[in-house]
């Protein structure tokens, strides 16, 4: 399977948000290619030892944000076209705030954060 996937149940976060963001993140990375079919529900639910009903959601809230697209008797696959501009505009400001509250976690200031972005960029 091209999407590898662990859930991470300390992580605080919902395990049908923790498939969106591995699904985007394979999208954003490659790793997924455009043609590539994803697991079915009832797959990638038995693979992660999880409800079927939670596999689903992630896969409905990915396909309204127009990241995946669903062909019914064929399967899912990543959308043709990439979310609109201010959809990433969305993603990337809940990048942010992660990045931010993560950081503070650790005592690292909004400011260094961004030094250090501004310094790898180069």
């Amino acid at each position: 399977m091209p999407l590898a996937l662990e859930i991470d149940y300390d992580r605080g976060l919902p395990v049908y948000r923790q498939i969106y963001e591995a699904v985007t993140t394979a999208l954003a990375s490659g790793a997924l290619a455009r043609d590539e079919q994803l697991p079915t529900i009832h797959e990638l639910a038995q693979r992660l030892e999880i409800n079927p009903n939670t596999v689903a959601r992630a896969y409905r809230e990915l396909e309204q944000d127009g990241h995946i697209v669903a062909h019914r008797g064929r399967g899912t696959f990543p959308a043709a076209n990439r979310p609109p501009a201010a959809d990433r505009d969305g993603v990337l400001r809940s990048l942010y705030d992660k990045i931010i509250v993560e950081a503070a976690r650790h005592g690292i200031g909004a400011a260094e954060v961004i030094r250090y972005f501004r310094k790898v960029r180069t």
